[in-house]
């Protein structure tokens, strides 16, 4: 099972998206990064879930994907002595979230079933 299939993205994105040669290798990573981020496959894929995977391979063929480190600020210092200048300390191994991976992930939050990162036992007394 897969979120999105090359039929799938033929579809939502036009049979012209990429290369026959290239396609298997843009779906298999978008099914990675869906199943990455959601923490499973769902039994059923939903329109969204198969939009949002096409998003991630749009952001592939892009370059905004795929392509470098996140961008976590540290640190900012803002001078306005002589003229406004602006300071940005990155964490190391960060990137900027592209629209693709923004818009892939709002669909996913509207289908409101990401695993919970974490998990507590509740026992009732």
């Amino acid at each position: 099972m897969s979120f999105i299939s090359i039929d799938d993205a033929n579809n939502i994105l036009g049979t012209s998206f990429a290369p026959d040669s290239d396609k298997a290798r843009l779906v298999l990573l978008a099914n990675t990064w869906m199943k990455n981020q959601i923490g499973f496959e769902p039994k059923i894929i939903s329109d969204n879930l198969k939009v949002a995977a096409s998003e991630i391979i749009k952001g592939i063929l892009s370059g905004d994907l795929y392509a470098g480190q996140a961008e976590k600020v540290l640190s900012k210092t803002v001078s306005a002595q002589t003229g406004t200048s602006v300071a940005k300390t990155f964490a190391e191994n960060s990137r900027k979230v592209s629209k693709f991976e923004q818009i892939a992930l709002a669909l996913i939050d509207a289908e409101q079933i990401r695993k919970p990162m974490f998990t507590i036992p509740m026992t009732r007394n």
